[in-house]
């Protein structure tokens, strides 16, 4: 069991022990890690929990800050989810769920390609790149983009200007989406 991956994923009281920052950290890293040799596609499904909706819109913009798809299935179950990863070909799925936990509680399942639970070893991986114990060396830079702009917050606009849009062609989506990157800055 890892710092923050148990046995059914990464799980905790909202905003406390799992927070907003947390999940744009690993849908940024699942976007990194499969999307090294082609542009990485990650379905997102979500309970009905109140965070659950501000854990989808981080991960989302994790994912698409370095490169990657996300498909927001919106409120499902796990097993839905599981079943699109793997009938749909996506690299891999997120629930957003704390299952039977007390309400304020939430959690992120990481799921891989094959619908089961992801690997003890890419759960290290994330933990590890939470805790910025992973340097990116290579010539483009993993996350140059976006600590590009967390260095520099004045390019927001330039950015969402000629990046977000790109990448989102719903105008409601780009709001939700810039409403969580003006949030982790």
């Amino acid at each position: 069991m890892g710092k923050y991956f148990g046995t059914d994923g990464f799980r905790g009281e909202a905003n406390v022990k799992l927070t907003v920052e947390h999940a744009f950290k690993v849908g940024r890293f699942l976007g990194y890690y499969f999307g090294k040799d082609h542009k990485a596609q990650v379905v997102i499904g979500k309970d009905t929990r109140r965070s659950s909706y501000m854990f989808e819109y981080a991960l989302a913009a994790g994912l698409t800050s370095s490169g990657a798809d996300a498909y927001l299935l919106h409120v499902t179950t796990t097993p839905s989810v599981s079943y699109v990863v793997r009938t749909e070909e996506f690299d891999c799925g997120i629930m957003i769920s704390a299952s039977h936990n007390p309400y304020y509680d939430n959690g992120i399942k990481i799921i891989n390609s094959m619908g089961h639970k992801m690997g003890a070893d890419v759960e290290q991986l994330i933990e590890d790149d939470i805790d910025g114990k992973i340097v990116d060396n290579s010539e483009d830079g993993i996350y140059k983009g976006i600590k590009y702009l967390l260095e520099y917050p004045e390019k927001i606009a330039e950015w969402k200007a000629n990046v977000l849009v790109q990448d989102y062609s719903n105008v409601e989506e780009i709001r939700k989406v810039e409403a969580v990157i003006d949030g982790i800055l």
